[in-house]
């Protein structure tokens, strides 16, 4: 059942819950007192405050909050308990230990990309609403804004519209309570990493009926690689007030700055793809290298109940991203014989990336031959701007590096950048989208919509007005098919087909015109469990991907400035096997494990090869938490495992290959509860101090040039945690 079981005008919600290191009450699980809820309007529930690894719903799949249950496609949410046991401060630490999901950087090394299935996550969502990546999945949102965060696997086009079929992240903000609340937390670890996190809330009117929460974070930390050190600032303030018993409006707003001294470029290997088994704490770039970010995000949502089972909901979300950098980095291979090979190069870009999404929608339920249905109306429009701007650095590049023996503080600064042109890229894209989840019988339900979305984008030379792309793509329909079969009060078979496309403005067919747009459908069939009062949820999914519609080069691009046609084909497949919740009343565990392959289907090329093979074909992601029985019951420990098997990536000319083989990486906590309000906890990442490469080189230069980046070393964060 959706979230409009609890569209009601009031509502009597019991939350069972599990005691976590804060809470008062060793070693049982409890029972939260009845909690009655003033307005019909309700926002995305919560996990502050459960204990719990679990969620009986999710917002990703669905509009609203819906039963993963009853959700026929792969989602994991991350709990807030689940971030703080294992001090998860932003979302590129999160993605790395949820499961299916592989963190990537980009040929700079320094900006994590993630994938799903073998395919990019290309879009956010932020309480529902989608906004492309940009400059987002760059700054790396501080988790101290954020309630949980859900991961939706496979094609996602039915709410997002265009992106590839790898799938969604939501992140569901905090909300202020009907009570106050202090929460406070203070970290020291190694490389003198310091955090410190504030958080308030509060109703601000003595009939609760206005709520507000703010909360601001400060993060300062070095690295095991020399010179590289960031600075990190959060701010969040959030109000919500009743407007009547029906109506629900949000406003709110966050800040983040970033200011880092990154290990821009990473590190080459020998010509023929050899490990030069550099230190992990080698610096190949220099000390006035530099990225800074700025980000502000302005979002306002207005819910009214028009019954007791029909819901509207109205969001808008306003973003700006800034950055702006100056860098140097060391290209090039090293040959086993001279030793030489590698130049220092260097530049300077900024970038300015302004969004605004809109999102509206209508939902609800009705009766029809004796059984209740659902359905969702809505509509989104997306408006990004991209301008950047790219600058050089006079007299600077082209020496050669002697990277056995570097001295970085040895580069002299040259200067202030001399900027270039600056270009834009305007992009917008509209939809409408809807849904109908039919009870056709008791046990078995339909879920049938679909979406039809129109995008343009155009790309020019702000300086002299030049247009260098121009293009449209109309009433694009994507559609959507579910079906869920109740095999019992626990257990559900599922089984769906979802697509998404992804345009190709930039390809050319011999007349000159662009290529349709690519089609990623996804087939998925699998099993869903929600145990021990949902408490526990599991899941088996079998799926498929297909992308068909690709570009495929018929002349050489490089010599013709074209040409293209879309013959292209490339199928992902696997499993996915999941584990979330309460296991007993003082034992977590989130746990998942991926097999998954690719192949190029149609291609000239590649036709029979591996698609993606920096993703593994396995991953195994486990963590969980236990606390300790009876008179030890102030104590818990906590261990994961993060393994997989062997990766590797290939390009150049003539192409080298850089291979890595499977590893494991062990973590641990220990917790404390000092009392009532008062913990603290040790987390130990990398255990057994394991020497890997997180990142392999960029295939865009060869692999072996440069791009490759080391997995943090063995580190500890010990953390003090207050909760009244």
């Amino acid at each position: 059942m959706s979230a409009l079981v609890l569209s009601c005008a009031t509502a009597a919600l019991p939350v069972s819950a599990q005691s976590s290191d804060e809470a008062g009450q060793s070693g049982s699980s409890y029972e939260l007192p009845a909690i009655e809820v003033k307005g019909s309007a309700m926002p995305s529930f919560q996990t502050e405050g459960t204990g719990q690894y679990s969620t009986p719903s999710a917002s990703v799949g669905s509009k609203g909050a819906a039963s993963r249950k009853e959700t026929p496609q792969s989602i994991t949410v991350i709990t807030r308990q689940q971030i703080e046991d294992q001090n998860l401060t932003s979302l590129d630490e999160v993605m790395a230990k949820t499961p299916g999901i592989t963190v990537d950087q980009s040929g700079t090394a320094i900006i994590p990309a993630f994938y799903s299935r073998g395919y990019p996550v290309q879009y956010f969502q932020y309480d529902g609403v989608p906004i492309q990546t940009g400059g987002a999945s760059w700054s790396q949102p501080d988790m101290l804004m954020f309630d949980h965060v859900e991961v939706l696997r496979g094609a996602a086009g039915l709410f997002n519209g265009a992106g590839q079929p790898g799938g969604v992240i939501n992140l569901v903000r905090k909300r202020p309570g009907a009570e106050p609340a202090f929460r406070a937390s203070a970290g020291l670890g190694s490389w003198n990493n310091q955090r410190i996190e504030l958080d308030y809330s509060s109703p601000l009117n003595q009939s609760g009926s206005v709520r507000g929460r703010i909360a601001g974070a400060w993060d300062d930390r070095e690295s095991h690689i020399d010179y590289v050190e960031g600075e990190r600032h959060a701010l969040y303030g959030i109000v919500e007030s009743d407007l009547g018993e029906r109506t629900l409006f949000t406003l709110g707003a966050g800040y983040q700055k970033r200011d880092w001294t990154p290990p821009f470029g990473g590190l080459p290997r020998y010509s023929d793809g050899g490990d030069l088994d550099l230190s992990r704490d080698t610096f190949l770039s220099t000390p006035w290298t530099y990225w800074d970010f700025e980000t502000t995000q302005v979002f306002a949502e207005l819910e009214h109940a028009l019954s007791r089972n029909w819901r509207l909901k109205l969001s808008a979300v306003y973003d700006d991203e800034t950055s702006e950098l100056k860098y140097a980095y060391t290209r090039g291979a090293v040959d086993r014989g001279s030793l030489t090979g590698p130049m220092m190069m260097g530049g300077a870009n900024a970038y300015d990336n302004e969004q605004l999404a809109l999102d509206a929608y209508l939902d609800g339920r009705f009766d029809a031959f004796g059984q209740t249905h659902e359905a969702v109306l809505g509509a989104n429009w997306y408006d990004r701007d991209a301008r950047s701007n790219r600058g050089q650095l006079p007299g600077f590049g082209g020496t050669p590096v002697d990277v056995f023996n570097f001295h970085p503080s040895s580069i002299a600064d040259p200067g202030a950048p001399v900027w270039g042109d600056e270009s834009s890229t305007e992009t917008r894209q509209k939809g409408i989208y809807g849904t109908l989840r039919l009870s056709l019988t008791d046990p078995l339900t339909v879920i049938a919509g679909g979406r039809v979305s129109w995008w343009d984008t155009r790309s020019k030379n702000l300086a002299t007005g030049e247009v260098s792309s121009d293009y449209d793509q109309d009433h694009e329909f994507t559609p959507y098919l579910g079906l869920v079969y109740e095999l019992t009060e626990d257990w559900a078979a599922y089984a769906s087909y979802a697509d998404i496309f992804e345009v190709q403005s930039n390809r050319k067919d011999v007349n000159g015109n662009s290529l349709p747009p690519v089609v990623g459908a996804n087939y998925e069939v699998g099993i869903k469990g929600e145990l021990m009062d949902g408490r526990l949820n599991t899941s088996l999914a079998l799926f498929r991907i297909e992308e068909t519609d690709r570009a495929i080069a018929v002349t050489d691009p490089i010599v013709d400035n074209c040409c293209y046609a879309s013959d292209g084909e490339v199928r992902s497949e696997g499993v996915e096997v999941q584990v979330y919740g309460q296991l007993q009343p003082d034992w977590q565990v989130g746990a998942g494990y991926t097999y998954n392959t690719s192949e190029y289907l149609d291609d000239p090329e590649n036709e029979g090869q591996p698609y993606r093979t920096f993703t593994p074909r396995h991953l195994l992601k486990l963590w969980t938490n236990y606390r300790l029985p009876g008179a030890w019951d102030a104590w818990s420990v906590g261990a994961g495992l993060n393994a997989q098997s062997d990766i590797y990536s290939e390009g150049g000319r003539p192409p080298v290959r850089v291979e890595q083989g499977g590893f494991a990486i062990a973590d641990m906590r220990v917790g404390y509860r000092i009392n009532q309000h008062w913990s603290a906890g040790l987390n130990i990442n990398n255990l057994f101090d394991r020497k890997y490469y997180n990142r392999l080189g960029s295939a865009n230069f060869g692999p072996a040039t440069m791009g490759n980046v080391y997995g943090q070393p063995r580190n500890l964060m010990l953390t003090v945690r207050a909760k009244y």
